[in-house]
């Protein structure tokens, strides 16, 4: 992935290739399936089906992704067990396996390596970059983050329920679109939590040949200057287990178990 992400500039330039890559973590399922969400952002989801959630749905329903070779869109899943049976969460997904990763492929004992591609795509992309991250950031940084991106683009903290907002709704999507519309060839930074997702698929259906990564909380000590995550911290607090994705021919479901 980080290969994908990370080509140098003039190859992609020559290629007319993009790239999006969404990450479905416990705030996106729990949306999915309208389960309650407290999270450790300031967002949150009293429970319910809730429009980015229907949206969401609708996203990962798209049958296009699967015919884009010179545009792949990549997901990021896990076993989220604990909010749907897997078979159920890969039926959801209209896209080819070959294009399933892991949602935590940035995080806990790949933060150091991450860290590193974040400073090879500022040092070789320097002002090809289009940031989207939440208004929260200091006005003393965004000059700072300026000096480095083309583009920044600011969203609220509390997506979910002000996607319930018709007008919001428009207006949130319509302004990644103008965005994704007056590029070619460039790295979208995402890391405004469930917004993201639903987001990058509006961006990659305007324009294909862009790059749209979901980095999440990941770029968060970049843009904020602080930890909000403890895996930040401690890179080791969580490890995560290497996962095997099969298809049982007598049950006719897809299972996936850890292997390490």
């Amino acid at each position: 992935m980080a290969a994908l992400i990370s080509r140098p500039y003039p190859d992609s330039m020559n290629n007319n290739s993009g790239l999006a890559f969404i990450r479905l973590g416990d705030g996106e399922m729990k949306l999915l399936f309208g389960v309650s969400v407290k999270s450790i952002d300031p967002w949150s989801w009293p429970g319910g089906q809730s429009r980015l959630g229907k949206d969401l749905r609708k996203a990962l329903h798209y049958p296009k992704y699967q015919y884009n070779t010179f545009s792949p869109f990549y997901y990021g899943i896990y076993d989220a067990k604990d909010i749907c049976p897997f078979h159920e969460l890969l039926s959801m997904i209209y896209q080819h396996p070959k294009y399933l990763t892991y949602t935590n492929l940035f995080v806990n004992s790949n933060y150091p390596s991450t860290k590193l591609l974040h400073q090879s795509l500022i040092r070789d992309h320097r002002k090809k970059i289009i940031l989207i991250i939440n208004n929260g950031t200091s006005s003393q940084k965004l000059t700072e983050l300026n000096t480095w991106t083309c583009e920044i683009l600011l969203y609220p903290n509390n997506g979910p329920l002000l996607w319930e907002n018709d007008k919001f709704r428009e207006q949130a999507i319509g302004k990644i679109v103008d965005t994704a519309k007056r590029y070619r060839n460039r790295l979208f930074l995402f890391s405004i939590g469930p917004l993201s997702r639903v987001l990058i698929h509006h961006a990659w259906l305007e324009n294909p040949y862009n790059r749209y990564i979901d980095f999440g909380s990941t770029l968060d000590e970049m843009t904020k200057s602080r930890v909000t995550r403890p895996y930040q911290s401690n890179t080791e607090l969580n490890h995560d287990p290497s996962y095997v994705m099969k298809f049982d021919t007598n049950k006719r479901v897809f299972q996936v178990s850890p292997v390490d």
